[in-house]
């Protein structure tokens, strides 16, 4: 029996169906909030117990496995479970040291890094692996409809493992990895790494800890990455595959879409999923897939079928008055810009009325005026108080010192959501989107308006 801590968390929810895949039994706690996991973890039938209380930990367990939202192994614990664990002297591991331990057991573990669009690329990836026949594992930060939750399971055979790798509490440092894909780096989590410098360093020690015969790929495009880690590693000559749209990389586009590899073309990339930094994310797969020799041409076409996953630009439908529903997870000014950029891609003559969540007060904080450009891209802007998650439940700062940034004048702010979801169903289309933004739960706001 292996015990998961806050077993909601996308990340803990598959880690426990990978680890009941592999013939363990499993059971968890969180608090009773319903979250988008609850359906999964009730599918694949694993107990979770609510709300935290040493009477849920069953008296044997062979270890126990915490979220990152908490415990941290510096600071002194407050859930009860965690004190009652570690009283007990029951092995206790953190969601990145189990699946660190998971990852030892694969050939290729292959770890998918970058600031954004982890999730989108490991699913994307994981999906190619299983259209190629390789009947990969993968652990995903969403649930992808294709796969019937946010992990998929492959066999005792499999010998590939997909992970999203987070860099977060420098998380990805525990993984075994066998290959590793740097999306793009863009200073985040400012509760963690309090400079931009500590964060660029934790994706440097991510590659110097990749074994120099591992494949390493690379968005050739980011300048942050050419900036701050490239010039930082240890190994300066070891080889890497480039992505990115530059022409100079080792992988790239042609204005048709075309792949070009070595000058040579390659069948054109055609994706189910919108916007740029798909294509980017779509692109960095192709370079994995080839460094691990699979035939160019197979490789694009097993990424045509791939659908996305919820919470990532995620289709939710039409209300009566013909609004288009979106929701995509979006926290961050780099992630609100490219899924509106793409949602213009895709719906060219429709207008488009974000609703935005701030998530934690010192990302908000930090990055006041990216927020502002961002958000300038929408039509109609709404927005709602910071979300405050289990690791930051107050700040200094509100939704409304975001106001100054943003170069829009067609800005509302809500303090309570009954008034926001009023308004919201003013709103007629056609030719008109409502798309919900942010990390936290900003999903519920529009669920029951399609």
């Amino acid at each position: 029996m292996v015990y998961l801590v806050g077993i909601k968390g996308v990340g803990m929810t598959a880690l426990a169906q990978v680890l009941q895949a592999k013939g363990i039994q499993v059971m968890g706690s969180d608090v009773a909030e319903v979250f988008m996991t609850d359906v999964v973890l009730d599918r694949a039938r694993i107990p979770v117990k609510s709300p935290f209380h040493i009477d849920n930990i069953p008296s044997e367990i062979e270890y126990a496995v915490v979220s990152g939202a908490y415990y941290l192994e510096e600071k002194e614990p407050t859930n009860p479970e965690v004190i009652e664990v570690l009283s007990r002297n029951i092995p206790l591991y953190t969601y990145s040291q189990a699946l660190g331990n998971i990852s030892k057991q694969f050939d290729y573990t292959i770890a998918v890094a970058g600031s954004h669009g982890k999730t989108t690329t490991s699913a994307l990836l994981t999906f190619a692996l299983q259209e190629l026949n390789q009947n990969p594992f993968g652990v995903i930060g969403s649930v992808v409809p294709q796969f019937g939750g946010n992990a998929r399971i492959g066999d005792e055979n499999s010998k590939y493992l997909v992970v999203e790798a987070d860099e977060y509490q420098n998380h990805f440092l525990d993984l075994d990895i066998g290959g590793l894909i740097i999306l793009n780096v863009d200073y985040d989590h400012p509760d963690f790494f309090k400079t931009p410098d500590i964060y660029y360093q934790a994706f440097v020690n991510v590659i110097d800890n990749l074994p120099s015969d591992k494949p390493l790929i690379i968005n050739g495009d980011d300048k942050n990455i050419a900036q701050y880690i490239l010039p930082n590693i240890k190994d300066k000559n070891r080889k890497m595959i480039k992505f990115g749209f530059n022409r100079d990389n080792d992988i790239t586009l042609d204005e048709n879409n075309n792949v070009i590899i070595e000058k040579i073309k390659y069948n054109q990339l055609t994706l189910a999923i919108a916007g740029e930094h798909n294509r980017l994310n779509a692109l960095s797969c192709i370079a994995l897939l080839y460094s691990r020799g699979f035939d160019i041409n197979e490789s694009i076409k097993a990424l045509v079928g791939f659908h996305g996953t919820q919470r990532r630009l995620e289709y939710k439908g039409i209300t009566q008055d013909g609004v288009i529903i979106i929701d995509d997870y979006a926290h961050h000014p780099t992630e609100i810009m490219a899924g509106l950029q793409a949602l213009r891609e895709k719906y060219p003559h429709h207008s488009i009325h974000c609703v935005f969540q701030p998530h934690t007060f010192s990302r908000t904080q930090a990055l006041l005026q990216e927020f502002g450009k961002a958000l300038s891209e929408a039509d109609y802007i709404y927005l709602l108080p910071i979300y405050a998650s289990a690791r930051e439940q107050k700040g200094i700062i509100t939704s409304t010192d975001i106001l100054p940034f943003i170069h829009n004048k067609n800005i509302t702010i809500y303090e309570t959501e009954s008034v926001l979801i009023s308004d919201l169903k003013q709103i007629q289309g056609p030719e008109t989107i409502i798309v919900t933004m942010g990390a936290g739960d900003v999903w519920k706001i529009t669920q029951n308006m399609v």
